[in-house]
């Protein structure tokens, strides 16, 4: 045999070749020999291959050591590296551990070999991790319809608009969409602080606490509305930070201060604010929590 007939045979793998296996899986000329039953109970894909297809004697290897014959089935769009962290995920005796580098290629995977468990553990790490890579949670969730992920990057996404949304190559793999649901939602914010601007306290409250309550609210909206704006979840923070508690603490009308935040915030901005689900920073009795606008995965 030449070299370069030698260097054409498959290749054994490393991690994945089990003597006792009943069926191989070539990518790359990678051959990976596995077990049917493992194969079967992780993947509808296989499990339904098995069931419906017969093997020609083309696809039928004969293991040397036992003269058992087992078929080989060719993986011809999968790369052995992204195929071996199937597997690694799949089989008790190896830990293949998710995070940025491979969530995109386990995600397809996942997708199209119908893993179950591979997609739901891809889901939660998603879950968990969205605030590191929002723009990039945001595309999977959206290529993947996860909706719950895809609202809450987007509550970051739209927070951090100006350094992310104007770099072209940010766009790559956002729909036309969902960057126009951005697009619009964040318009709809400016359009706010603009209204926002021309706001004074109104005289629901007393001449005094009004006095105190209008030099606040006013260096309040200064602050978010001098160019360029702040983040919407600045703009919630600094808006609910606005209090004269300490001068008129028994005061019942200063119980109507925060509806009247409320009610400007969403007149102005439009839309709903949340926090951010699983958030790393909870507020305290002395730290209001931010809220943050976001879009929802629907098709309208």
């Amino acid at each position: 045999m030449t070299s370069t007939e030698s260097s054409n045979l498959p290749r054994k793998s490393e991690t994945h070749f089990y003597s006792d296996g009943d069926v191989e899986l070539v990518a790359e000329k990678i051959t990976f020999r596995v077990h049917r039953n493992i194969l079967e109970l992780s993947s509808q894909f296989f499990k339904e291959m098995f069931m419906s297809a017969k093997p020609s004697a083309e696809d039928l290897v004969v293991i040397s050591s036992t003269g058992k014959t087992i078929p080989r089935i060719d993986l011809r769009d999968d790369s052995a590296q992204d195929f071996e962290k199937l597997l690694s995920f799949l089989y008790p005796n190896t830990f293949y551990e998710i995070g940025w580098d491979n969530v995109s290629s386990l995600l397809r995977l996942a997708d199209k070999y119908i893993v179950e468990s591979l997609t739901s553990a891809c889901v939660a790490f998603l879950k968990r991790s969205y605030q590191e890579e929002p723009l990039q949670a945001l595309k999977l969730a959206e290529f993947y319809h996860i909706s719950s992920v895809y609202k809450e990057s987007s509550k970051l996404v739209l927070d951090n608009f100006e350094q992310l949304f104007y770099e072209p190559k940010n766009l790559q793999g956002l729909s036309r969409t969902t960057q126009k649901k951005l697009k619009l939602q964040r318009q709809q914010y400016v359009e706010g602080l603009n209204k926002l601007y021309c706001v004074t306290v109104d005289r629901r409250f007393p001449p005094l606490t009004a006095e105190h309550l209008r030099s606040n609210f006013e260096e309040c909206v200064k602050d978010i509305c001098t160019f360029p704006f702040q983040p919407p979840s600045y703009a919630w923070m600094k808006l609910h930070q606005v209090d004269c508690s300490k001068h008129f603490e028994c005061r019942e009308e200063l119980r109507r201060l925060k509806p009247f935040i409320n009610e400007k915030i969403s007149t102005f901005f439009g839309g709903e604010y949340e926090p951010l689900a699983c958030s790393r920073n909870p507020s305290s009795a002395s730290t209001p929590e931010n809220f943050y606008p976001f879009i929802e995965l629907r098709d309208d």
